[in-house]
């Protein structure tokens, strides 16, 4: 038996962007190593690493959400119209 989805269309456009940025904070992670020594070396580079990564879903993820969010608005603008196009035809 399948749960329903409780995500709305505009968190589910969001779903890409945030597992990309957790995989390059796990990248982060791995980068660092688990050397406590080095971490003081390798900071700099997993960090450009990780900013870039996550730069990088920016605009991603700008574009998924102002694709679900003009489909969220046309939708309710036509439920409005629907409504309105109901109420106004007199009754026979």
């Amino acid at each position: 038996m399948s749960t329903p989805n409780p995500l709305t269309p505009i968190e589910q456009a969001a779903l890409p962007s945030a597992v990309a940025v957790l995989q390059a904070v796990q990248a982060f992670i791995t980068n660092m190593g688990t050397d406590p020594a080095q971490w003081a070396l390798k900071f700099p580079g997993a960090l450009v690493t990780l900013q870039g990564a996550v730069m990088l879903q920016a605009p991603l993820l700008a574009n998924a959400e102002g694709a679900a969010v003009s489909a969220a608005a046309s939708s309710t603008v036509s439920g409005w119209i629907t409504k309105l196009q109901a109420a106004e035809k007199p009754a026979a």
